[in-house]
């Protein structure tokens, strides 16, 4: 088999210039033509280009960022306070707690050590420790507030149907300054000794108190949450009504109403139950707002719904050993 001569003698024609030049000078271009070295062009940057793909940005084994869930903080023992006195106040003591005025926090494992009398400033456990939470109302860098009864909201909106459902509203301790008219009178005339407070009342220092003329029920004070619990009431349901039990002090007390509800404020009805049972007026449709558990009970079992209205009946540590908080929401 023959083999290709060396060219050492041989004479090349450029395809460039045309001239000849010694064979084995020539080389050969990027699109096949033989030129002379010297002749010699590479091929344009321009014709080299690549395709221009976008920076890499992905990365192969990426894992998505989370929302981290919400981390409980245990509380001491004593760590929630009840008062000051004829407050709806809760504070909860919680150095460099990092809340902020509405902030939602669910308080877990309270045990709220409250005394079974007087009903009105008596808290269940499940009142603070409700799986919604609570809104923070106050900070200090140290502790908070809350507000036990801020679920009546919720509770009327799931409830209520206007035009159709009658929430009751109880008198004394919810709209009226009753109870503190009775803790007063009594640390006046010794009935309660000197620096005892709601929390150390019982039925008999009420009724004694009562009997004796404590209470003046014409000039009671009116509750300075009051008319913001009306004008809740009439915007989720329209219209609400008045239950209080009677007989004794009924004309006055509809005189009472009277004179502080006027025009759109207007209570659609007053009604009264006999016996210290509210039981008669709870059925479908009817909504009780209270503050004594035993009237929401009876309420309740008529078939009615009761909401447990709460005010402090003075200064009280409460709390639980395995009490915690988780913050909400914001």
């Amino acid at each position: 088999m023959s083999s290709f001569s060396t060219g050492k003698n041989a004479l090349s024609i450029s395809d460039r210039s045309g001239l000849a030049f010694p064979y084995n000078e020539m080389v050969t271009e990027w699109n096949g033509s033989r030129v002379h070295y010297t002749e010699f062009e590479s091929k344009h940057p321009q014709l080299l280009a690549r395709t221009h793909r976008g920076d890499r940005t992905a990365l192969q084994f990426a894992r998505p960022d989370r929302v981290e869930p919400p981390v409980s903080i245990l509380l001491t023992d004593n760590a929630l306070q009840a008062g000051p006195t004829d407050s709806e106040i809760i504070t909860v003591a919680l150095p460099g707690h990092g809340y902020k005025v509405g902030d939602v926090v669910k308080i877990d494992g309270a045990e709220s050590f409250f005394p079974t009398y007087p009903q009105v400033s008596h808290l269940e456990d499940d009142d603070i420790n409700i799986a919604a939470g609570h809104k923070v109302t106050a900070v200090t860098p140290n502790t908070f507030d809350f507000n036990p009864n801020d679920q009546i909201t919720a509770f009327l909106i799931a409830n209520c149907i206007p035009g159709t459902t009658t929430v009751y509203l109880d008198m004394d301790g919810v709209l009226t300054e009753y109870y503190q008219a009775i803790a007063t009178y009594a640390n006046s005339v010794g009935l309660l000794p000197f620096g005892k407070d709601w929390y150390d009342l019982t039925p008999a220092i009420e009724f004694q108190s009562i009997q004796q003329g404590a209470i003046d029920f014409a000039n009671l004070g009116k509750r300075a949450e009051a008319d913001a619990l009306v004008d809740l009431v009439i915007s989720k349901n329209g219209s609400w009504a008045v239950l209080s039990t009677g007989p004794t002090y009924n004309a006055v007390k509809i005189a009472w109403i009277n004179a502080r509800y006027t025009g759109a404020r207007a209570p659609a009805s007053m009604d009264f139950a006999t016996n210290l049972d509210k039981g008669p007026f709870g059925g479908a449709n009817k909504i009780l707002i209270d503050d004594r558990t035993t009237f929401i009970d009876q309420f309740e079992a008529a078939g009615g719904k009761g909401f447990k209205y709460w005010e402090s009946g003075g200064i009280l540590n409460f709390g639980g050993r395995n009490m915690s908080i988780t913050k909400v929401s914001t």
